[in-house]
């Protein structure tokens, strides 16, 4: 009997499962659900909405953007969390002593949030950001820990290691940087007109770095037009020669969403789809359009991957 991949992570419209989304997550190809705040409203509503989630299958995985700062999706019954630059910010001008303060603040608020998700029925948030601030994106600034690339390895380290040991995993995010480009991809396609030379010696350290250490990296929706004319998401280049061979990255490779109009300009979802899993992604996201949904578990079928369901398997090993 032929394996199969379950290699999309797809969102919810509203505050409970419909029949529709109860059919849509039963679905073989789906091992992940990715929530909004759109699917909050209090504490008990939301511990009832994963219950049901969960009540399909053990095994689906319950995700969400709770960063902190501008990105946390769940807030009234939750701790406000801060930015990751704050903490950039405070643990760069402190002294060695006031770094250590630092840390333990921030393992404090680390452990506030983990068990706050936990309690809510959620397994996992996409942190940490590894994108280095040039002060140019929008989109990434007080998301991204600093404006220099030690800065962000040092504390993405931290992050991981504290989350790890409150076993939730980690998800490294937007490989190979998002932060030089000016242009938002959920509205078009970024272009960085970078070399390789500068973005191997800036932008990809933190993910080399800790490319051990992560459990997924989510790749930014970006083409780097002088190094490869893809996007990332559908690029072997990036995929396959330089996170898997070069950086020996050996964890699950996510898109960002499919639905952004980063590649939605491009092609229908089926082919998004078909180019992503070929190009050697193992999770692709598809959110905030149920009709591309459809057409991906339609149309679809995952490429022979032997080694996604070890992948997988590590990815939800505190489950």
């Amino acid at each position: 009997m032929k394996q199969i991949h379950p290699f999309l992570w797809a969102d919810i419209p509203g505050l409970f499962l419909s029949q529709e989304d109860k059919e849509i997550l039963s679905h073989p190809f789906i091992s992940g659900v990715v929530l909004f705040s759109r699917n909050y409203e209090s504490l008990a509503q939301l511990q009832t909405l994963t219950h049901q989630i969960k009540s399909i299958s053990s095994k689906l995985i319950i995700t969400v953007d709770q960063e902190g700062g501008r990105v946390q999706r769940f807030r009234d019954e939750f701790t406000e969390l801060p930015s990751m630059h704050s903490w950039g910010e405070k643990y760069v001008f402190a002294t060695e002593k006031e770094k250590e303060n630092v840390k333990n603040n921030f393992s404090k608020t680390i452990s506030v949030m983990v068990s706050e998700l936990k309690n809510a029925g959620i397994y996992s948030t996409l942190v940490p950001v590894l994108d280095i601030d040039y002060d140019r994106n929008k989109v990434i600034a007080h998301r991204s820990f600093g404006d220099n690339k030690k800065l962000v390895t040092e504390l993405s380290q931290f992050m991981i290691a504290q989350c790890h040991q409150f076993k939730m995993p980690v998800t490294g995010k937007h490989f190979p940087g998002h932060g030089w480009v000016t242009v938002d991809s959920h509205l078009d396609l970024p272009i960085d007109e970078r070399s390789f030379e500068v973005l191997s010696k800036r932008d990809i350290t933190p993910f080399r770095k800790l490319s051990t250490e992560l459990d997924a990296i989510m790749l930014a929706h970006i083409v780097y037009k002088h190094i490869d004319p893809q996007p990332v998401c559908f690029s072997p280049f990036w995929i396959q020669d330089i996170l898997r061979a070069q950086l020996q990255f050996d964890g699950l490779i996510m898109s960002d969403d499919l639905s952004m109009q980063a590649v939605a300009k491009m092609c229908g979802y089926e082919e998004r789809a078909n180019r992503a899993l070929e190009a050697g992604c193992d999770i692709l996201l598809a959110c905030n359009s149920r009709k591309g949904v459809v057409e991906i578990l339609d149309f679809v079928r995952p490429r022979k991957n032997p080694e996604f369901s070890r992948r997988l398997k590590h990815y939800t090993r505190f489950l």
